[in-house]
């Protein structure tokens, strides 16, 4: 492996400095050759394809535009592996959302939505994904190019902490043109977080005309009820013959109904055993038959369920297990969203060689979500005193778990508040050089409200009797809530709502050049280049009981997080066709080289210098050939470096004394929080594909000419990660403290006084794989046309380099695990697609299709990783449980009523590719006029009509045993068979 370049001091790496110096003393005695390449003027961001311009009379001319992993603006595909979902993609899915889109991708695995903890769930509202199957802050989301405000909730794992990430659910669909994914590193062009790859959302530009489209669905059930409108319009004004001007605007609302646990069998109990006796019951819940302790003489009580009124001590269980709680009451999979969004886009070119542009988007989402309400637990720290007189025992005791349904579920509001204008002026240069000035600023403010908490203060005073206002009166929790609720009165006085304000911002400025160096017979060398700047902030606050640790399972407690940071970079692109062109045989036709490096100076930890070097080679004009190495990090989040310590109470073993001892066994305050010693995470991959499209340059003289408008594509990866951040429990720092300086700290007795239980650098993981695929487009025949698409994606090795605990010297202990078809990580999954269309009428188009959707069996959450974990602790012995594959097949029938218009002989329909490049052209036919041109047939015109069913075959989610919603929330969906209606009209 490739030696790690040094971080946290400053030393930059002189790989690319040579190349530099040497492009730029060339540039300016460059000879002044016109070339194609770079015809009109550079774009700051991908113009719409001419293919995919949906709306304006008259096309727009060709012009060089930003490729995603590109610095240099150019036409056609480059050497960057880039696949793309452009609209025709999303519609053909009827997807609704940008998490909708981009999780169908098969490199889409173990992502999370609003559906994966509902309720309860870190990031309310949120979604994100994980290309790769590695964690969702691998891969960098750019709008446009350029970076997004992060979500102000950031997701808490139980391993990583606090981890940051650009919530998909920040953008409108109707402002999304397509989505392009670098499959490869980008880290020495975007810096931090493009590591599995990038996804780039390219937003509606030069749109003429207008767009509204109403979609209603709704499941078999009657629930998850979607209504999503939205509208596009534009208008682009030729000022005069050098300059002109385009607005767009588009508004979209969702709204989206819930799903009750209750109303799915594999989600309405926990108790899984139902099921197989070997299946664990998920009692994630206090029951509400509580369980208590008492802490002198150590022995347990637990409540009989269905006891109300005045308990005595025949109605508990001595020194047994807490009453299991398998009820899903008040818990939901899906819950209750509502957004708003809004996209506005201005370009202006007074002159050929001057643009200026704005962007601003901007998203409300709303969700509203319920759970069980938490009650009280063994870290409340309440006491239930001797002299309660609903106490039968005499002795103090400790409440160890209950729910309390008689004060209402916790009903959880959460709004996210998300914007970002994105500004830049282009300059284009002598010698098809551009300069290009942007500025970036984008926040996301969020609220969440807990309804009906409890304040721990008031209720301890309950207990004691001694309540303000409520003095003489005592709660009484030995009751079975599920029966009865004899302390309602209580409510306003120990009732309490929880608050939590965040706020993330994001200010960017750039500056970027590039252009032609040298024109050789092979082509043109490039060299793109710039600098940037950009600091970004996480600002949490919550209410005053949180911070003082005053409610009871609160959601938020202690003081809360406010960091912030900075940035410097530097990066550079240099582009060497070293055959091409003149200098092209066959066998030998295209050969170029990029080398990419990006130097990034942090305020927090220090340096980072990252290179890339891609290669792309053509044997033969119809076969594409790219391979690259590339470097990157992953920067931890302000969260994972400057969380506020949070303790907590914990019982260590400690090892400086005996076995038996009174001081080998107590319990001592540990603190979890940020580390801000931590590195980042850094990656070092590998990247092999190829492309064939065959008879695609020269379709009438190739003898592939049978098989035009068939591609097919084959893609390797290996990613290696280390660094990985990770937590280390309180009784392995102990075990370790020589390993981990700093994290135990003893009084003078010798005893552990307290732990700093920070997060740390731990381990790494490698990740190998496959994509491939295939499509065919037939040509519009006489019995009409034909659209077979397949693409796939198979891990077939992915290991991790694990922390497990102290060996027996007590040095760290490592075990390498195979997390291969582990849960959230299937190592399988395909969607395919096949789609029929006809011309009808001379104007019309009928179009109906179906679509496969298949996601490949898995192991459950409770795994020994095929025996690579000896020790993991398994439900039942010997025995892991599998998650069956999951196969969906979706069908869509659409109708539009097009323009009925005679299409002339000399009309050109050149097809463009996905990147811009001529796939070759072809007259269209000349249909007869159809349809009336009065009445209502007039008004229809571009009205396209659809009507799709998801889930035909109405297949359940596979069952997982381990997770207690019953099934993969990240891979899996719990709708059943859903319909669905769309209306959309052109103007």
């Amino acid at each position: 492996m490739p030696a790690e370049p040094p971080l946290g001091v400053m030393n930059y790496v002189p790989r690319f400095d040579a190349a530099c110096l040497i492009a730029g003393a060339l540039a300016w005695g460059a000879p002044a050759v016109a070339h194609a390449q770079t015809s009109g003027s550079p774009s700051p961001e991908a113009n719409p394809l001419p293919s995919q311009q949906e709306s304006g009379p008259q096309a727009q001319p060709l012009q060089t535009m930003i490729v995603t992993g590109s610095l240099i603006p150019r036409i056609g595909d480059g050497p960057q592996p880039v696949t793309t979902l452009d609209r025709d993609f999303i519609q053909k899915q009827a997807d609704q959302t940008v998490t909708d889109v981009i999780q169908r991708l098969p490199q889409a695995v173990g992502s999370f939505n609003p559906l994966t903890t509902t309720g309860i769930g870190s990031s309310p509202g949120g979604a994100a994904v994980g290309l790769r199957g590695l964690p969702f802050n691998a891969t960098l989301v750019l709008v446009d190019g350029q970076r997004f405000p992060a979500n102000p909730f950031p997701s808490v794992s139980t391993t990583g902490g606090p981890v940051t990430f650009v919530d998909l659910n920040s953008f409108p669909l109707a402002a999304v043109d397509r989505v392009e994914i670098l499959k490869d590193g980008g880290g020495a062009t975007y810096g931090s977080d493009a590591v599995a790859g990038v996804i780039n959302l390219i937003l509606r530009d030069n749109y003429n005309g207008a767009d509204l489209t109403d979609y209603y669905g709704v499941s078999q059930r009657g629930d998850f009820e979607v209504n999503h409108v939205s509208l596009v319009a534009g208008i682009n004004h030729k000022i005069s013959d050098t300059s002109k001007f385009n607005l767009l605007a588009s508004f979209d609302f969702y709204n989206q109904t819930p799903i009750l646990s209750k109303d799915r069998p594999f989600s309405n109990t926990l108790n899984h055993q139902q099921w197989d006796p070997r299946y664990p019951a998920q009692s994630i819940f206090p029951s509400t038959a509580g369980y208590y302790l008492d802490p002198v003489s150590g022995t347990t009580y637990t409540l009989n369920p269905g006891t109300f009124g005045n308990a005595t001590a025949a109605d508990f269980k001595t020194d047994g297990f807490p009453n299991p709680n398998f009820s899903t009451k008040d818990q939901q999979i899906a819950p209750r969203e509502q957004r708003f969004g809004s996209f506005f886009k201005i370009n202006y070119e007074p002159t050929p060689w001057l643009r200026l542009h704005d962007e601003f988007i901007i998203q409300r989402t709303e969700e509203v979500s319920s759970s069980p309400n938490q009650g009280f637990g063994g870290n409340d720290a309440l006491t239930i005193p001797a002299s309660n007189p609903y106490n039968p025992f005499g002795v103090n005791l400790v409440p160890e778990g209950q729910v309390l349904p008689e004060f209402g579920p916790w009903r959880i509001d959460t709004v996210t508040r998300t914007f970002r204008n994105n500004a830049d002026l282009v300059l284009q240069l002598p010698r098809d050089w551009f300069l290009e000035l942007s500025f970036t600023y984008g926040e996301s403010d969020g609220t969440e409200i807990v309804d009906n908490s409890l304040k721990r203060d008031a209720v301890q005073a309950a207990l004691n009797g001694a309540l303000s206002g409520y003095e003489g009166e005592y709660f009484n929790p030995f009751v079975d809530e599920a029966r009865s609720g004899p302390n309602r009165g209580f409510y306003p006085a120990i009732a309490t709502q929880q608050r939590q304000n965040n706020r993330t911002d994001l200010a960017v400025w750039t500056l970027k050049t590039g252009g032609t160096v040298w024109d050789l017979p092979s082509g043109s060398i490039t060299l793109g280049a710039g600098l940037e700047y950009r600091s970004e902030s996480l600002i949490q606050s919550n209410d005053l009981n949180n911070r003082q640790y005053n409610v009871l399972s609160g959601s938020f407690p202690g003081p809360q997080t406010n960091a912030r940071r900075h940035l410097y970079s530097a990066f550079g692109e240099l582009t060497i066709p070293v055959l091409g062109e003149r200098w092209s045989v066959p066998g030998a036709r295209n050969l170029d080289v990029v080398l990419s490096e990006r130097y990034d100076q942090y305020s927090d930890f220090g340096s980072a210098a990252k290179p890339k070097v891609t290669v792309r080679y053509k044997p033969f004009s119809d076969l594409t050939l790219r391979a690259s190495y590339a470097e990157g990090f992953i920067a931890s989040s302000l969260g994972q470096l400057f969380g506020t310590p949070i303790p907590g109470l914990q019982t260590i073993s400690d090892p400086n004394f005996p076995p038996g001892s009174p001081q080998h066994t107590y319990g001592v305050v540990a603190y979890t929080g940020g580390n801000p010693r931590l590195k980042p995470e850094n990656s070092y991959s590998y990247f092999a594909g190829a492309v064939w499209s065959p008879a695609s340059s020269d379709p009438e003289r190739s003898w592939w000419r049978w098989a035009k408008g068939f591609t097919a594509y084959l893609d390797w990866y290996q990613i290696n990660l280390r660094n990985l951040v990770g937590n280390v429990s309180a009784q392995n720092l102990v075990d370790l403290a020589g390993a981990f300086p700093g994290a135990v700290t003893r009084g003078a007795n010798g005893q552990i006084t307290q732990i700093f239980a920070t997060f740390q650098n731990l381990g790494d993981e490698r990740t190998d794989g496959l994509d491939f695929g295939a499509s065919y487009v037939t040509e519009e025949l006489p019995w009409g046309k034909l659209d077979v698409e397949v693409n796939a994606t198979y891990i077939y090795s992915f290991r991790q380099r694990q922390f497990v605990g102290a060996n027996p010297d007590r040095t760290p202990g490592y075990q390498l695990w195979d997390l291969e078809d582990s849960y959230g990580v299937p190592d399988f999954k395909l969607i395919a697609s096949i789609f029929y269309s006809k011309r009808l009428f001379g104007a019309d188009t009928l179009r109906t299709g179906f679509t496969v959707n298949y996601v490949d069996s898995e192991h459950d959450l409770t795994d020994n990783f095929k025996g690579s974990f000896p020790n993991a602790s398994l439900d039942a012995p010997g025995y892991v449980h599998r998650i069956g594959s999951f196969t969906t097949v979706d069908w869509q029938v659409s109708y539009l009523l097009g323009t009925s218009e005679t299409v002339h002989p000399a009309t050109s329909a050149s097809r463009y590719g996905q990147a811009g490049n001529s796939a070759g052209g072809e007259k269209e036919s000349v249909p007869e006029p159809g349809g009336s041109h009065r009445g209502l047939r007039r008004w229809l015109q571009d009205t396209t009509l659809t009507f799709g069913i998801n889930n035909l075959g109405d297949v359940k989610p596979p069952y997982s045993a381990d997770w207690y919603q019953g099934y993969d929330t990240s891979n899996a969906l719990p709708f059943g068979r859903y319909f669905y209606v769309q209306a959309e009209k052109k103007f």
